[in-house]
């Protein structure tokens, strides 16, 4: 009972999201202004008031940060290796698969249900991750991505599956440097609302002020609403994703991303590194969650494996049902 109570109130809440725009209940454009809504103004609001009123540790666990990342790291290299093995991708096409493999729904689901799972005390270690989560990856993969066409790598077939600009997605052509075009996509990462807050939130713990009473209390009820109207955005938003076809690249990615993922970020937290039980816990969940909807905003950016990402997207989402009851169990035994 303990896993259907943590997991059941998000999934029917992103289930009733799906179904209000599947039967039109809702327009395309209001459903878009419910993800505006929670994206720009309800997450930014939990968000800078979490990281603005949380007790963040006097000595930052450096050994959780370095082994989450770490564990992101070889998973996102693992699955390139798979990728160019299995199914002959070229260097832009691996940066956007590999990226599926290593990079969560942190923020939307992540949040939500390891709260649910863990309690309030776990908003910690969750905002350490996500503070970066986002700026790390984007520049890693940007810098594959734009180090293809400099590579001279000849455009493999499964880099134009799904669009039709892809067969020059190797093509040498001018573009600004690469150290550019990194800064570019970390500048728009770190200003964007979800990075943004969270810094603005932790330089506001920093400077020790504390929230006044009416601004603390008008935050905490735009944050109140931040979790049902993110959920039930991502519900309106995954009717734009279907399952269009590379279904076995596409579950190879999932299974990355369900398994191998928080497999080995367990090994890593509990046995390699020892970490305290809340903050190994945190991280488990976090990598535990299904193929974040931002690997397809990267694929569309280079037009360059879509089809692939769009169908992990809905695979994962929906696979995750059982995935993430399998390591809540594993978490707590006693969950069941």
């Amino acid at each position: 009972m303990y896993i259907i109570n943590a997991l059941f109130p998000v999934a029917f809440i992103c289930a009733l999201g799906y179904l209000a725009r599947r039967r039109h209940w809702l327009t395309e454009l209001e459903g878009a202004a419910v993800e505006r809504l929670s994206f720009w103004f309800l997450i930014p609001c939990l968000l800078f008031r979490g990281a603005a009123t949380a007790e963040f540790p006097a000595d930052m666990h450096w050994d959780y940060l370095f082994g989450f990342y770490g564990m992101v790291m070889v998973v996102y290299l693992s699955g390139m290796v798979l990728g160019r093995a299995c199914f002959g991708y070229g260097l832009r096409a691996l940066s956007i698969y590999g990226m599926g493999g290593g990079y969560a729904n942190a923020t939307v689901l992540g949040i939500p249900i390891t709260l649910a799972v863990l309690g309030e005390q776990a908003l910690v270690p969750m905002l350490v991750i996500i503070c970066v989560h986002n700026l790390l990856i984007f520049a890693f993969g940007t810098a594959l991505a734009e180090w293809a066409p400099s590579m001279r790598l000849q455009p493999s077939h499964a880099d134009a599956v799904g669009t039709a600009s892809a067969g020059q997605a190797d093509v040498v052509e001018s573009t600004p440097s690469i150290p550019r075009k990194v800064y570019r996509v970390c500048t728009e990462v770190l200003l964007n609302p979800i990075s943004g807050s969270l810094l603005a939130g932790a330089l506001y713990n920093w400077i020790g002020l504390g929230l006044p009473g009416p601004v603390d209390a008008t935050l905490a009820l735009l944050a109140g609403a931040a979790i049902p109207g993110s959920v039930f955005g991502l519900g309106t938003a995954l009717t734009r994703y279907h399952i269009r076809g590379e279904i076995v690249p596409a579950l190879v990615m999932s299974l990355l991303k369900l398994l191998a993922m928080p497999a080995l970020m367990w090994l890593c937290m509990v046995k390699l590194f020892a970490v305290e039980p809340l903050w190994a816990q945190a991280a488990v969940m976090i990598a535990a969650m299904p193929v974040g909807i931002s690997v397809y905003v990267f694929s569309r950016r280079y037009e360059c494996c879509e089809t692939v990402a769009a169908t992990a997207i809905v695979l994962s989402s929906l696979l995750s049902v059982l995935t993430i009851s399998f390591w809540v169990w594993w978490l707590n035994p006693s969950a069941l």
